[in-house]
């Protein structure tokens, strides 16, 4: 075998040689037991390769390795371990597995194996115990956006060392409880909510607020409550849980939804949902949902041109109102709570076309079916629309008042004649003027049909 090939036989060895070793590596462990009740693991720092270990008492505390290498040679270290010139504890080695029973609290641990070593710290929880004294909500923080609290508690960081000698903190864990109300926009109400959610922030630096992130969120707090905080979740742990409570929480924060989803004209109809432009008379329906009782006070107000005077005021959760003049609207809603402390504002715009009136001078009924074959005025926004059709004796042929509707060029069943016919068109604008138009129709006829029924009289 030649050196160059020797070379890659004997990379390719020492890979798989390493590669074999990565297992029995990877299975060894610390074991941590001893103190009240069971040890926790607080902090899996495996960017580290250390685990932070929480007990409750030092009595009997014991540490545990095992790994296929052996004896084992344990060390100890306070703030960085000095690889050079480490710290050696006594262990008793039993097979595979060796265990230190002289631990201290405050301290870091590991087996002397190479590069490869893991740490293991050990903290004595019942020096750190959470303990709550006062909980109260803060005075100077806006509660419209959320809650925030202040109080009298224990809470002494708990302080381990990396490998690396970079102090790091436990980051303890509590628990926030209340009632209140979520929106459900498929049935359009709001309904009870629980909700219990943990947080690693200090309880009383914290600012429990609606989040994007799933993780931070915490919803408004929409109905009247009982506040509960407990904690921190190691304690619970030992069995050693703290907790308060504000009994009676008022709610203050507002959260409104509306819709004006209700939009039609009459007569004759042009919407089922609001559009950009609506022809008069439009009756609208404006709609507030909010977290009543909590939300109390309801404004309306309807602005049309600009003009900083509304037009319409009104102090309910619905509001319902007719347009019949042309131009743009603005109709805005401010929702307060009870004591006017907090608000929700909405609004949106509606315009109202200008009134049009075109009327046609010709058309052929019975010969050409579906194509121009009714009298029937092409309009925008028109009300008190009344029309009539006569014969050139005044004979009232036709009446009708809804403009989506129109003659059909009989009288008594009958086609009338071809000739000249005359409508009068009385209607009002959305300027609120009346309005009268009146003319004459020609009557076509490209075959012969049936009118042997004369509306000559």
């Amino acid at each position: 075998m030649d050196n160059s090939k020797r070379r890659k036989y004997n990379l390719l060895l020492a890979a798989l040689l390493f590669a074999c070793m990565l297992p029995a590596q990877q299975t060894a462990y610390y074991k941590v037991t001893g103190g009240r009740g069971e040890p926790l693991l607080a902090d899996d720092n495996t960017n580290n390769r250390i685990q932070v270990y929480l007990v409750y008492g030092m009595e009997n505390v014991r540490i545990s390795y095992t790994s296929p290498s052996t004896p084992h040679r344990w060390c100890r270290y306070k703030t960085k371990p000095d690889l050079n010139n480490p710290e050696y504890v006594p262990s008793v080695q039993d097979g595979t597995t060796s265990t230190i029973t002289d631990v201290e609290d405050g301290c870091g641990y590991y087996v002397d194996e190479g590069s490869m070593r893991r740490y293991v710290w050990i903290i004595d929880y019942s020096k750190y115990e959470f303990d709550i004294r006062g909980f109260h909500i803060a005075p100077d923080f806006d509660e419209c956006i959320g809650l925030r609290f202040e109080g009298d508690a224990d809470m002494e960081d708990m302080i381990y060392y990396t490998p690396s000698g970079t102090p790091e903190k436990v980051k303890r864990v509590f628990e926030l409880s209340y009632e209140t109300l979520k929106w459900d926009e498929a049935a359009k109400r709001f309904s009870p909510e629980r909700v219990l959610k943990t947080f690693d922030t200090h309880p009383f630096a914290t600012s429990f607020t609606p989040s994007s992130s799933p993780d931070l969120d915490f919803p408004l707090v929409l109905a009247d409550t009982e506040i509960g905080l407990a904690g921190d979740l190691f304690a619970r742990h030992f069995g050693v849980e703290k907790s308060a409570a504000i009994p009676f929480y008022e709610a203050k924060a507002i959260e409104l939804y509306a819709d004006t989803a209700v939009a039609y004209s009459v007569p004759g109809g042009n919407a089922d949902v609001l559009a950009d432009e609506l022809q008069a008379p439009a009756e609208v329906t404006f709609r507030a949902y909010a977290n009543t009782p909590v939300a109390s006070l309801f404004a309306w107000k309807i602005f049309k041109d600009g003009n900083p005077s509304p037009e319409v005021v009104f102090n309910a959760e619905e509001l319902s109102y007719t347009f019949d003049r042309e131009g743009k609207y603005r109709i805005t809603l401010e929702v307060s709570n009870r004591s006017g402390g907090c608000m929700k504002e909405y609004s949106v715009d509606i315009a109202i076309t200008e009134t049009v009136m075109e009327i046609p001078n010709a058309f052929s009924p019975g010969t050409t079916p579906g194509i121009n074959d009714i009298f029937r005025v092409k309009y925008k926004s028109v009300m008190n629309f009344r029309g009539w059709i006569f014969n050139r004796w005044g004979t009232e042929l036709f009446h009708w008042s809804d403009p989506s509707q129109g003659w059909d060029g009989k009288y008594r069943g009958k086609y009338v004649p071809a000739g000249a016919y005359y409508y009068l068109i009385e209607y009002t604008g959305t300027d609120g003027k009346a309005r009268v138009k009146k003319g004459d129709v020609n009557v076509f006829r490209t075959r012969a049909i049936d009118t042997t029924v004369d509306p000559v009289e």
